[in-house]
């Protein structure tokens, strides 16, 4: 081999060598780094603990859609005003998307849906009425006053006084449960007493009525998580009162609620796949701020359980979802 020859391939070595060095130090070939999307979830409280299967979907959607979530709860329990402004700072502090559950039905509709204009919204349990680009996932919230209301009837006599438990009455979803809980039962022949913090009902104080002796076995239906887990906790205080009771049953399927049925404390719940709710909600905002947000309703199914249901193939993925 002539020495122009081995010069030659030295030179081809060399610029093999620097083509190997220059693609693994990225400055040839880049990359492409992921856009990650910053997204506000506005919670309708002051804590997230009935929200614990809602953030395993969010959790495994923003993994899936790059989104980079952060939870927003409320300082006071059932402040609307309060909820609207913490929109307002999330989306001023650069959420490209957020996701609210509404503490009731929209404190100031035209505040809220302008902003839909600006920033994707998602609103969980609530469907705008005009025509904006808002995304609603919602649940069927009349079929569930109505599984509740028939499970009620169907397991107590005549006789029992039935309880209604809420935080408000107005708060969130509760006024279409509980008209069509009221108007299911009315059709079976009961009526219903509602206790709600509304109107300044202390939980407790109901349990105390049932004690005296006198009294019928009463019937305890709570129309959210959080009184039903209120419930729940007051009934595990004192077991006077649960020899008191012809049932209880509610809505929600928090990991509590559920170790209570399965104990027996709670006789039925009416529950709705939280998972799918968290995750359908970040893709819908990971969507809108891709492509822009247009008017959708998404409608979740619900069912009623019992204890037996707990772990049956249905119900248990859905119950217990996996981190």
């Amino acid at each position: 081999m002539t020495k122009r020859e081995k010069l030659i391939w030295c030179i081809f070595g060399a610029i093999l060598g620097v083509l190997f060095l220059l693609s693994f130090t990225d400055l040839i070939i880049k990359e492409k780094k992921a856009e990650i999307y910053p997204i506000s979830v506005v919670l309708d409280s002051t804590t997230d603990e009935c929200y614990a299967n809602f953030k395993k979907g969010v959790e495994q959607a923003a993994r899936d859609y790059n989104a980079d979530v952060h939870f927003v709860t409320l300082y006071q329990e059932g402040d609307a005003l309060q909820q609207e402004e913490l929109i307002e700072r999330e989306i001023k502090g650069g959420a490209q998307a957020v996701i609210v559950a509404p503490v009731r039905e929209l404190n100031d509709p035209e505040r809220l849906e302008s902003l839909a204009y600006s920033c994707p919204i998602i609103l969980l349990g609530n469907h705008p009425s005009k025509e904006l680009p808002v995304t609603s996932v919602i649940r069927d919230y009349e079929k569930e006053g109505e599984l509740l209301g028939r499970a009620v009837a169907e397991q107590i006599d005549s006789v029992s006084p039935i309880y209604v438990f809420a935080k408000e009455k107005s708060a969130g979803n509760n006024r279409p449960i509980y008209e069509s809980f009221v108007k299911t039962l009315k059709t079976e022949g009961f009526e219903a007493v509602l206790c709600s913090r509304e109107s300044g009902s202390d939980f407790k104080t109901v349990f105390e009525t049932i004690l005296y002796p006198e009294a019928p076995k009463a019937t305890i239906a709570a129309l959210d998580a959080e009184s039903m887990t209120e419930a729940a906790q007051i009934l595990n205080s004192d077991d006077r009162y649960t020899g008191r009771l012809a049932g209880v049953f509610g809505v929600g399927s928090t990991t509590y609620l559920l170790n209570q049925m399965d104990k027996g404390l709670i006789r039925g719940l009416v529950v709705h796949n939280s998972y799918n709710e968290g995750y359908l909600s970040i893709q819908k905002a990971a969507d809108g701020i891709k492509k822009g947000m247009k008017q959708e309703r998404i409608c979740l199914d619900s069912y009623y359980i019992e204890r037996s249901d707990i772990r049956s193939r249905k119900f248990e993925k859905m119950l217990y979802p996996m981190d």
